[in-house]
């Protein structure tokens, strides 16, 4: 049965992707590239595509409507993908994801905005690409940790993506999310294909994503410290509501 639905899975993955592309790419090739049908495009299978990946989300409340900078804590990949399905934004990623089979080429199509973290210069440039893609009215969507852990808070913040926001008086948006099974999580040294034998053998993965109000400041301290304290404060929350369903459940 393990075989089978991680089989299945895989082939769900690949079929998403392939449509994706082609969706994308035939359209680009009448009227050049358009990031917001891209977008739109994600969002009408994400949602399928994680349901049959038994990935089961639940959220506090629907996350506001407008042109923000989500950022959100560092769990997994598959925390991108879960907030894409609800938030239409461009997600700034690490430069290997460019290298993925099939999954590099989908993201690049995507508008996804890579980064090399060890790189002054594209860090620079990677600011500089939020700032252009906000001013344009898309959403961006970072994870300033910079890297996933399993500690039950989050580990100190990059402070570029703070420094744009106070200096260009864009709003953030904070989002803390969460996994049952805190093995789900993705970090070390681990492989892409070994974390999805592992977590997609299994028949599902609950995962809780929370979507705070938007904060504005042209201060970057502040903003940094307020958006990690109300992360820090939800992912704890996330953790007591995991630990209560599952004496519930016992009982």
């Amino acid at each position: 049965m393990k075989f089978f639905r991680l089989f299945y899975r895989a082939l769900v993955l690949v079929g998403c992707l392939i449509f994706h592309i082609v969706w994308v790419v035939v359209p680009g090739i009448f009227r050049g590239q358009d990031y917001n049908h891209a977008l739109k495009t994600s969002r009408a299978w994400l949602p399928w595509a994680l349901k049959m990946m038994g990935i089961r989300v639940t959220m506090n409340s629907k996350h506001p409507t407008g042109t923000y900078l989500y950022v959100g804590n560092h769990r997994s990949y598959i925390d991108g993908i879960i907030a894409l399905s609800e938030v239409g934004s461009l997600p700034v990623v690490k430069a290997e994801v460019a290298d993925w089979p099939l999954v590099g080429y989908g993201a690049k199509l995507t508008g996804i905005i890579f980064v090399k973290r060890d790189s002054k210069a594209s860090r620079s440039a990677t600011l500089e690409a939020m700032k252009n893609t906000l001013e344009t009215g898309l959403s961006v969507l970072i994870y300033p940790e910079g890297t996933t852990h399993l500690e039950p808070t989050t580990i100190d913040f990059k402070p570029g993506s703070f420094v744009l926001a106070a200096n260009n008086g864009f709003s953030l948006v904070p989002m803390a999310i969460d996994y049952e099974d805190i093995n789900d999580s993705w970090v070390g040294d681990e492989t892409f294909i070994t974390h999805f034998f592992r977590c997609f053998g299994k028949k599902r993965c609950n995962v809780k994503l929370h979507f705070g109000q938007p904060i504005q400041s042209d201060d970057m301290q502040y903003l940094l410290l307020a958006t990690k304290q109300w992360i820090d404060d939800q992912m704890l929350h996330i953790r007591q509501e995991f630990e209560h369903g599952k004496q519930a459940a016992a009982v």
